[in-house]
């Protein structure tokens, strides 16, 4: 295994839960920041004094490689590393949505439309038959994994109308050189970004639940998808990590609280790191660990239906999810090396 983009926050998860692997080695890391620097000099609670490689090394020695990298980046190396005859596994949005769709809402030339066309979308509780197997996975982030996650079981059902968003999330969802992540400017604050729909977020999750409403479950990746219309609020929390979505959704037909409990349970009863429960969940209650909290409400005075969905952002929202891709790719047990309980505090 090789890791490009290894000092970021998902970069350094990602050390963390794959030096935990039984199935894998760590062969090199990769940082043009640190390069030829100690791993615990970026990240001192690593004991490992193994130095960071450039990324041709890291290329060259792994076989299976992760793209921890800033958008724009990753289009230009996968299809390096897969003629190569590695497996590239991208954090990053460049393989989530078709070439046309990224261009429009990252702003950013889509180099490898060829590539995209290969890639299988690493959301395991809906592609799970696709990823075994596969040479390059997308893996989607946090919110866009807790929204859909949350609306999943409706869509699927044929009942999703639309919906409205709001999600919050901890400071780490930023990056290690987000702006506006200073100390003294998220500390006793609470603030919206990228409000009135402009998240580029906003099309994965349209398209994720597009085609759930067209296909049903299990969904193909490059299928038929039908339009659906979210509306997405996002707000920057002061809290180091954590997801926690709600999300009002437009729904058809006649619903109660006991429909909607046996929908959400009966769709997740086989999914080793989602939990419907009975209670709201709290972003606490999933730190550290690879699992998803959801909580669907029927709101009885209004006859809305509303989902509640909670996750740790680096772990489940990004490294803990990416691993649990490379399970699947690579024949392993799904949940090996990945945490299903949180810790405390």
């Amino acid at each position: 295994m090789g890791i490009l983009g290894a000092s970021g926050y998902g970069g350094a998860e990602l050390l963390r839960l794959l030096k935990a692997h039984p199935g894998v080695e760590l062969v090199g890391f990769s940082s043009r920041k640190h390069e030829g620097r100690s791993l615990s000099a970026a990240w001192p609670q690593l004991w490992d004094e193994r130095l960071f490689l450039s990324q041709e090394e890291v290329l060259e020695r792994a076989e299976v490689v992760f793209l921890a990298l800033p958008n724009g980046l990753a289009m230009g190396i996968a299809p390096e590393a897969l003629r190569a005859g590695k497996r590239v596994i991208d954090l990053s949005g460049d393989f989530r949505l078709p070439p046309g769709v990224y261009e429009a809402w990252y702003g950013i030339r889509h180099q490898s439309p060829e590539a995209y066309q290969e890639a299988v979308y690493g959301l395991p509780e809906l592609h799970r038959q696709e990823l075994q197997g596969a040479r390059l996975v997308a893996n989607p982030g946090c919110y866009v994994t807790a929204a859909t996650l949350a609306l999943a079981p409706l869509a699927a059902e044929g009942v999703l109308k639309g919906g409205f968003l709001v999600g919050l999330s901890g400071v780490s969802g930023a990056g290690r050189e987000g702006e506006g992540t200073f100390f003294a400017e998220v500390n006793e604050n609470l603030k919206p970004y990228k409000a009135g729909g402009t998240h580029r977020h906003i099309p994965e999750m349209e398209q994720n639940l597009g085609r759930l409403l067209a296909q049903g479950r299990p969904v193909r990746t490059h299928g038929e998808a039908k339009e659906v219309r979210l509306s997405f609020t996002p707000h920057l929390v002061p809290m180091t990590r954590g997801i926690l979505v709600t999300a009002e959704a437009e729904v058809e037909g006649d619903w109660n609280q006991g429909l909607l409990q046996a929908l959400y349970r009966d769709f997740y009863a086989q999914e080793p790191f989602v939990r419907v429960l009975d209670r709201l969940p709290e972003t606490k209650g999933t730190l550290g660990s690879n699992r998803v909290d959801l909580k669907p409400l029927y709101e009885a005075r209004t006859g809305r239906v509303l989902v509640f969905a909670a996750l740790d952002n680096l772990v489940k929202g990004m490294a803990g999810q990416a691993v649990q891709n490379l399970n699947l790719m690579l024949g392993f047990p799904e949940e090996t090396a990945l945490p299903k309980e949180g810790i405390w505090p």
